[in-house]
């Protein structure tokens, strides 16, 4: 009983490390994703300002580095309307000060599950070197468990994707305390730079990559085996 609990603990923090991880490619390290985001939802002519790509990627990658916390402040200077003059107002900073804290909290949360994930691989492959006849049903366990959990993730996943606005502001309200995340799309152009429509691509984007991962580790599940 003992096995097959750290058989589910090891899969719960895998799927959590999982998901951020796939946040983070997204996020991170698909190249030129923001720019054919920009590009697709032809941001550039709803914004306030007139400005061409080079400066509207200059602020948004200036902008991520700042989430991750690759640098201290969102005094970002770009040329637009023809004059030098910084990119973010006082709202935005607030508001991306607090998405800031999310992100650093999601890296050390995903670092955690990962540690926690190897630790309870490591007992079960040690305890099943001593079982062998342990290993099919820890083995069944570990992907049931990931089975359940993902069909309850799909579930979400599709009632989101039938009222995307809905689920949206309920996903604010329930990560931010405040309200600084209700942009004016004619004061902002951090909430033009970024439709709707982009954060509902990136988040099937986020779903497949995470997918992919998910299929990768039942795939190994069903082929190791301990050592004898």
């Amino acid at each position: 009983m003992k096995i097959k609990i750290m058989a589910i603990i090891c899969v719960l923090s895998f799927i959590l490390s999982a998901m951020l991880t796939a946040a983070d490619i997204t996020m991170y390290h698909i190249p030129g994703y923001y720019r054919y985001q920009f590009e697709n939802h032809e941001v550039l002519g709803d914004l306030n300002r007139d400005m061409d790509m080079k400066n509207a990627l200059y602020a948004f990658d200036e902008m991520m580095e700042y989430l991750r916390g690759n640098r201290d402040n969102l005094n970002i200077e770009i040329t637009a309307d023809g004059a030098w003059q910084e990119f973010y107002n006082a709202r935005e900073k607030a508001h991306l000060k607090d998405v800031r804290n999310i992100v650093l909290k999601a890296y050390r949360l995903r670092l955690i599950a990962a540690l926690i994930c190897l630790i309870s691989l490591i007992y079960i492959m040690t305890h099943c070197n001593r079982h062998q006849s342990a290993w099919v049903s820890i083995r069944k366990t570990f992907v049931a468990t990931c089975i359940i959990t993902n069909t309850a993730f799909l579930l979400i996943v599709g009632i989101a994707a039938v009222n995307f606005d809905k689920a949206f502001m309920i996903f604010h309200r329930v990560l931010f305390a405040n309200n600084y995340w209700r942009l004016n799309p004619n004061e902002s152009d951090l909430i033009n730079l970024l439709p709707q429509s982009f954060f509902e691509q990136t988040a099937l984007v986020i779903c497949c990559i995470y997918f992919v991962i998910v299929s990768v580790a039942v795939a190994l599940a069903l082929k190791l085996r301990p050592r004898s």
